[in-house]
């Protein structure tokens, strides 16, 4: 398995210095907090994060193969167990994962998205007795992120208040 540091460099390599590496550090930010509650590996937590989007602007035209190219161009370079909920991350490739790694991935990067468009400060300031549906009305168009987001966070017992903390420590996008 590639390294935390090789996962960086390879970000570098196929991102370069644009919105989407900003985006792919902060999923993988999301990722190594989460990682613990669950007992898993934050090392692969954190890589699976940085690499998940590694093909994104090889298949801006087809968002069909996005992550089923990055899961073939790494190989053998990552887990089995991480091959799959990379495909899987973008619901347009038809690729279903329900592992838990596959789950917090989705969630940590319908996180990074609804971060990016609503800002920090919106986020921490969701209401707390119905976030999930101040979500979605904040979000308008892209309100199915709230949903991802409620889906698999009750699914694993994950609380807003978490996700919103580990959002605050988190690298700006």
């Amino acid at each position: 398995m590639l390294s935390v540091i090789d996962a960086d460099l390879l970000v570098e390599q196929y991102l370069g210095d644009t919105q989407r590496a900003n985006h792919s550090r902060f999923v993988a930010h999301i990722m190594r907090e989460l990682a613990p509650s669950f007992s898993a590996s934050a090392d692969l937590w954190e890589v699976v994060g940085l690499r998940h989007d590694l093909d994104y602007f090889h298949t801006s035209n087809n968002r069909s193969q996005h992550g089923l190219l990055t899961v073939s161009w790494l190989g053998e370079n990552i887990p089995v167990e991480a091959q799959h909920p990379m495909a899987a991350h973008d619901h347009r490739t038809g690729v279903q994962a329900d592992t838990m790694l596959a789950d917090m991935l989705k969630v940590a990067d319908a996180i990074a998205i609804i971060d990016e468009r609503l800002g920090r400060v919106a986020l921490g300031d969701t209401d707390r007795a119905k976030p999930y549906a101040a979500l979605r009305r904040q979000l308008g168009d892209r309100s199915y992120l709230s949903d991802i987001v409620e889906r698999y966070s009750e699914r694993h017992a994950v609380s807003f208040d978490y996700i919103v903390e580990i959002v605050a420590l988190a690298p700006r996008q």
